[in-house]
């Protein structure tokens, strides 16, 4: 009986039998899988919602791949460029940055020595950059002509490369734990630190680099034109309260200010804390520019803090809205306001890569929960659409439903990137460990198509 009045149960069942309406595919899957192993090729190792087919793009891919960037482009891309979420330094290991020709699938070396690469962007000016999630010393890469790069060393420790016309680490935009970097047209950079809080001290902050030299436009033609060459870090605090003292520990939403600029001879957590303080997040992961708010000259960045599963922690996707203000108290000419999209919960735990799709402003959410694998209380990892936030009065994500699931519960969906179209999407099945392959626990990337885009 109280099933029958539950409101909120009847709205999300509704919303799973007009998901085609909604979503643009047919019905969501309405459970997780449960299974600690699966030895099938990645194409078979997952469930879909109706309508949709997934293919196996390449089983080849490097040890822990991560974030995807399409190049040249996202309307016709030739080639995924990935991340490979590994200790790039120790003898014999993998590459840290790798290309994957999508025609057939041949994956090709192109940086080595990186710890930790996850992060993975295509500029605005035609380049590349990569990132290490690898704690207070990640660095970012800029990687120009990637079609060319082959076999290149960096050394984690000093920065050095071995090619440093085409590949250099920035280090304008300091040291921390890279994971999601929103990069605009004109160089500005919204990136956040994969740190959680210890013993009272912030988690992870969110920092806004702003080059000395915005870019104009179109493609550079060497490194030395990058935006990336010199600029100003800041660090969001939130609280404005009595001239912006109630910040810290509660005040992790509402409106605040971009505090610096920042020393980047240490690490950013460490430089952010100099200049009083800053407003930390538990683990914050991969962020995108809200496509639908740039379209109507608004800056709206999401992210997503992963949390803990097993502490009953669900994790969150936040967003900030940076709006431009001529008040000149508020550095970099805006001022930042934090709402919240997407509270996580039992079924949709640790939020963790993100992708808008192109067109609908719909947010698909990998998980990286606890799985069946390791506790047998928690089911496999999941792919999510949700809705944007329409006309009512709040600013959640108006429902989401289950896309895909994960057979294999010892690896974990990684990397999801749209095409343009808003039709398909590339996403890995990482460290994966079934039978027959040349490489054990290699990854899987699969292209996920047949979504009707509604425009």
């Amino acid at each position: 009986m109280v099933a029958a009045n539950d409101f909120g149960k009847r709205v999300e069942d509704r919303l799973n039998a007009r998901s085609f309406k909604w979503f643009g595919f047919g019905s969501p899957l309405q459970q997780s899988a449960n299974t600690p192993q699966n030895m099938d090729p990645g194409d078979e190792a997952v469930e879909v919602a109706g309508k949709l087919r997934v293919k196996l793009v390449s089983e080849e891919v490097g040890v822990d791949a991560d974030m995807i960037a399409l190049w040249p482009d996202s309307e016709h891309p030739t080639h995924a460029i990935i991340c490979n979420e590994i200790d790039g330094t120790e003898a014999g290991a993998a590459a840290s940055v790798q290309r994957v020709e999508l025609d057939s699938g041949t994956v090709s070396d192109m940086v080595f020595g990186l710890v930790s690469c996850d992060p993975v962007r295509r500029t605005p000016w035609g380049t590349v950059i990569v990132g290490e999630e690898s704690g207070p010393d990640g660095r970012v890469y800029e990687i120009f002509d990637p079609l060319t790069i082959a076999n290149v060393q960096v050394d984690h420790e000093t920065g050095d490369s071995s090619d440093p016309t085409r590949v250099v680490a920035r280090t304008a935009l300091g040291q921390l734990s890279y994971e999601g970097i929103v990069i605009l047209p004109n160089g500005i950079t919204y990136y956040g630190d994969e740190l959680r809080p210890s013993t009272g001290k912030a988690g992870g902050g969110i920092y806004k680099f702003v080059p000395a030299t915005p870019h104009d436009g179109g493609p550079i033609s060497n490194l030395t034109e990058s935006p990336y060459v010199a600029g100003s870090v800041y660090v969001l605090r939130l609280g404005l309260r009595s001239g912006g003292t109630d910040y810290g520990h509660g005040t992790n939403s509402g409106a605040g200010k971009w505090i610096g600029p920042l020393s980047t001879e240490s690490d950013l957590a460490s430089s952010a804390t100099v200049v009083g303080g800053y407003t930390g997040y538990y683990r914050p992961e991969d962020m995108e520019l809200d496509p639908i708010a740039w379209v109507d000259g608004k800056v709206r960045a999401c992210w997503a803090n992963t949390g803990n599963d097993s502490q009953e922690f669900w994790g969150e996707v936040l967003c900030v809205n940076d709006e431009s203000t001529t008040d000149t108290s508020f550095n970099t000419g805006t001022r930042p306001v934090v709402t919240p999209f997407l509270i996580g919960n039992p079924s949709l735990r640790m939020p963790d890569n993100l992708a808008f799709q192109p067109h609908t402003g719909i947010l698909y959410i990998n998980m990286d929960a606890t799985t069946s694998a390791g506790n047998p209380e928690f089911t496999n990892d999941d792919v999510w659409a949700c809705l944007p936030d329409g006309e009512d009065t709040d600013t959640l994500s108006d429902g989401c439903v289950r896309v895909m699931t994960l057979k294999d519960g010892e690896a974990e969906f990684t990397g999801i990137e749209f095409l343009a179209d808003g039709d398909k999407f590339l996403i890995h099945l990482q460290h994966r460990t079934q039978d027959g392959r040349a490489t054990p626990n290699t990854t899987d990337e699969l292209l996920v198509s047949g979504i009707k885009v509604r425009k």
